[in-house]
């Protein structure tokens, strides 16, 4: 084979590894199912960072704030037709 040849074979591969890459980045942010239970008004929970996502928490739970710092709580769902619409403007699950 040719010098030439092999650089642009090994630009394909590297682009589709970067996309692939990226595609995986993408998955891995998303929100899971559910919203974050309220925090009641005046509330006050502690400063601390425990999560930095909901895919840093458990299955079944959400990064979620209570009041002053993120931390891991089980997700909420609402029923349809009870509201409809999170605080995000999502559909309920």
């Amino acid at each position: 084979m040719k010098t030439g040849t092999i650089f642009v074979l090994l630009a394909f591969i590297v682009m589709g590894l970067e996309v692939a890459w990226a595609q995986g980045s993408l998955v891995k942010g998303r929100q899971r199912p559910g919203f974050c239970p309220e925090v009641p008004k005046g509330t006050m929970g502690i400063c601390v960072e425990l999560c930095s996502g909901d895919d840093s928490c458990p299955e079944g739970a959400k990064c979620c704030s209570n009041g002053c710092g993120h931390v891991c709580k089980t997700a909420v769902f609402r029923k349809v037709g009870s509201g409809g619409r999170g605080k995000a403007g999502l559909d309920s699950y």
